[in-house]
C-alpha cells in the first residue's frame, strides 16, 4: 500500500514538492507528470531548504581541517 491508498488520495489531489534539480526537470519527467495530470509545487533548482545537508557542509570543512593529519 503506497502513500496516496493510505491517505485516501487520488493523484489528481495532490501537489507534488521535487528539488527541481536538472535530471528532475527533463522532458520525459516533466512530459509523465503532465500526462498523469500531476501538479508540480514551483520551487527553486537546488533549493537547500529541501537539501538541509547543503546548511552544513561549511560547518563539516571547518571541523576537518582541525585534524593534523588526512
Amino acid at each position: 500500500m503506497g502513500s496516496l491508498d493510505w491517505y485516501d488520495k487520488s493523484l489528481r489531489e495532490i501537489i507534488f514538492q521535487q528539488d527541481n534539480d536538472p535530471k528532475h526537470k527533463c522532458l520525459v519527467h516533466r512530459g509523465w507528470y503532465k500526462d498523469n495530470g500531476i501538479e508540480l509545487l514551483p520551487w527553486p533548482a537546488q533549493s537547500v531548504d529541501i537539501a538541509l545537508i547543503e546548511h552544513l557542509w561549511g560547518h563539516f570543512k571547518n571541523r576537518l581541517k582541525e585534524y593534523n593529519h588526512p
